[in-house]
């Protein structure tokens, strides 16, 4: 999360990186006095304007240890040079460089080299291809902050030979990635090993000259690609040395300065690349607990993890037992206790018979529980998560204003018959911009039946809204797995299982990396004239749309009047019934991914959220917004599964939103929890999930 904006950022780049040539001016010279390193480019002045958009950004990664800072690319750049100064009007010294393509994948500079309290200045310049320097940025301000847990732990390195990358850690976090290139013929040592010396410049074999060397053995090192030699551009990422590790001459500072002598160097043939999931998930709250939650979705088999979150608000200890009907007829048990004022995890791939299943699932409790379900997955190369709230109801109808097969889109309708009886389901797709196809399906009793829509005729490559009519009760989920430019996710909602005129939403981001939309269902065999009154932090915005009759609206909210560049809430009001959903995509660091929530029909108050987490490189925000036109006063009880309990009141302006950063709390650092608000006035509340975490954790 920016301290400036609401961004929010992981240290993690996406972890399957392109192997395409990096084209960066070229060091040499060695290591400087002041511990910086020469690169044989033109003085600051000509070649390409610097990059715009220059700002800090905050990430629980980097909390009380380091600086980092972000900006936009620049078109033609073959790299960037990053300048640091200790006062507004001094004189800047260069900290480090990086690559263009790295920025690209991995869009975050990292400054080791600060102290805390201290603000700083920090100015970029532009490397063109004819190893020109640009002029240097205007300087934007940063400081390292005092931590109430600081990050960090002991420092590792590993080495992944398949991976041709660099794993930095610190403790159980993951904190940077890089690339590298290992020795030909598999002339790199596998094995534990530690960093001997810091020798700076150093002649290897051959009499190459390499800069910022680190030794692993009296014969082996880590270093700059040498001195001399462009290779880097064509071969960084795949095995090109007599077995040393080489990196990037614009990045290999990073390690030098971060990693002391003694630090643990581990290298080994197994990849890590794909056990790592990263993304994020939203959904609306649960306006009250319930003894029966119901689910469509759930899969534990390839690269997927499927979790139950269980939370018990109440005063007393309570027991659930979850059944999971599998799509073989199978069902299995699972029994789970859950303490007052707590919450209990579940991991289903976990559960006996349980591996590699495919399955909907109901949870029945002896006390008012809230339910949540999340998956993560990491599918060829889309990696993500999805979350949603269980449904306390079967019914016979359900509604998603979202659905697409077009371009990258796959989505899937996942009908679940938890009766003894089997049902027919008639799905109708309402086409955006008119016209309507209808299919049917049989869904065999305590079974699931799941629709590949990208497979049906007619909306193979549609925009549409879907209606669901079964001639029995059943529960529907949406699923959608995505490759939008460069976001490659997935994201799942909960069905509605009725119109409604009025839907309030409490998430919604135009800004920088952001993309935001509002689905508007309309079922019905009459036009609906809607407005959405838009919140934003210094005032309301409403915009009206109509929605024909059996069809769909898709509304960009950027491209509304007055709503570009903000973070915001809103309503939803329409003179006939109808069914509104809202999605976001995210674009920066290994973030990216998308999420989605179905709106809920009425505003609460009380709210309640069975998932929140802030350990590693998770980051939950609880988002409210005040739809009335009076002043809320709202208390967030923080219920964490270790049984502490945190409260916090907020005051939320009429018609505003406040978002609620969970991991900059006293008593939530790090931590597993559920959420519950209460407030004096109906409100909307929902929560967002950005992450970065290993397959199974």
């Amino acid at each position: 999360m920016t301290k400036k904006t609401p961004t929010v950022i992981s240290i993690l780049t996406v972890l399957l990186l392109l192997l395409s040539p990096l084209a960066v001016a070229e060091q040499g010279g060695g290591l400087r006095g002041d511990g910086t390193s020469h690169i044989d480019v033109t003085s600051p002045g000509g070649g390409l304007a610097p990059p715009t958009g220059i700002m800090e950004v905050e990430r629980i990664e980097d909390s009380g240890v380091r600086i980092a800072i972000t900006w936009d690319a620049v078109p033609g750049a073959f790299g960037y040079r990053v300048y640091r100064s200790d006062t507004v009007h001094g004189e800047l010294i260069p900290v480090g460089g990086k690559a263009a393509d790295s920025m690209q994948a991995y869009p975050v500079f990292l400054d080791e080299g600060v102290e805390v309290g201290r603000e700083y200045f920090y100015a970029v310049s532009t490397v063109d291809e004819a190893f020109r320097e640009g002029p240097v940025s205007g300087r934007i301000a940063a400081r390292l902050d005092p931590a109430a847990r600081r990050a960090g732990g002991p420092k590792r390195i590993v080495c992944s030979l398949p991976d041709q990358r660099l794993y930095f850690y610190e403790g159980d976090q993951l904190v940077n990635i890089t690339r590298c290139s290992t020795g030909l013929n598999n002339a790199t040592p596998a094995g534990n090993f530690r960093i001997l010396g810091h020798y700076g410049t150093n002649i290897g074999l051959g009499g190459a000259v390499c800069d910022y060397w680190m030794s692993f053995t009296p014969s082996h090192g880590m270093h700059s690609w040498p001195r001399g030699s462009r290779g880097y551009e064509a071969g960084l990422g795949a095995p090109a040395s007599h077995g040393c590790i080489r990196q990037h001459p614009l990045e290999a500072y990073w390690p030098y300065y971060w990693a002391p002598d003694g630090t643990p160097l581990n290298i080994t043939y197994a990849s890590l690349a794909k056990r790592v999931i990263s993304g994020c998930h939203d959904t609306i709250g649960a306006t009250e607990p319930s003894t029966r939650w119901y689910f469509a979705e759930g899969y534990t088999a390839e690269a997927y993890d499927t979790y139950l979150l269980l939370s018990n608000p109440g005063d007393e200890g309570t027991t659930a037992r979850v059944y999971f009907f599998k799509d073989t007829g199978e069902v299995v048990e699972q029994e789970c206790g859950i303490a007052p004022h707590s919450r209990f995890t579940l991991c289903v791939d976990d559960v006996p018979d349980m591996e590699a299943a495919a399955f909907s699932l109901r949870v029945d409790a002896e006390r008012p529980v809230v339910a949540e379900r999340a998956m993560y997955f990491a599918a060829g190369s889309r990696t993500d998560g999805t979350v949603s709230v269980g449904s306390t109801v079967t019914s016979n109808d359900w509604y998603f204003a979202e659905g697409y097969t077009a371009g990258d889109f796959d989505t899937w309708l996942l009908l679940a018959n938890p009766g003894e009886a089997g049902v027919s389901a008639w799905v109708y797709f309402l086409l955006e911009g008119g016209g309507a196809v209808d299919y049917v399906f049989w869904v065999g009793p305590r079974s699931r039946y799941t629709v590949p829509v990208d497979a049906l005729p007619v909306v193979g490559a549609a925009s549409f809204s879907m209606r669901v009519h079964a001639d029995g009760p059943v529960v529907a989920e949406r699923a959608m797995y995505f490759t939008k430019d460069y976001i490659k996710g997935g994201h799942v909602t909960m069905g509605a299982p009725a119109l409604s005129r009025e839907w309030y939403f409490a998430e919604g981001c135009t800004r920088r990396f952001y993309q935001s939309y509002v689905l508007l269902g309309n079922p019905g065999d009459e036009d609906a004239f809607v407005a959405v009154d838009y919140y934003l932090n210094h005032g309301s915005i409403r915009h009206e749309y109509l929605v024909r009759a059996r069809s769909r609206v898709t509304v960009p909210i950027s491209s509304q009047g007055g709503l570009d560049d903000e973070e915001m809430a809103f309503s939803v009001f329409s003179d006939r019934p109808l069914v509104a959903e809202r999605s976001l995509y995210y674009d920066l660091d290994s973030h990216r991914g998308g999420h989605v929530a179905m709106g809920s029909p009425r505003a609460s108050t009380t709210w309640y959220f069975a998932e929140g987490y802030t350990d590693n490189a998770f980051d939950t925000y609880i988002l409210i917004s005040n739809p009335s036109f009076t002043p809320a006063m709202v208390r967030a009880e923080f219920q964490r599964e270790d049984g502490g309990v945190f409260a916090y009141d907020y005051l939320v302006p009429a018609q505003r939103r406040v978002t609620v950063t969970a991991k900059s709390l006293p008593g939530l650092e790090r931590a597993a929890f559920s959420t519950v608000l209460t407030s004096d006035v109906p409100i909307a509340a929902e929560r967002a999930m950005y992450f970065v975490m290993p397959r199974g954790h």
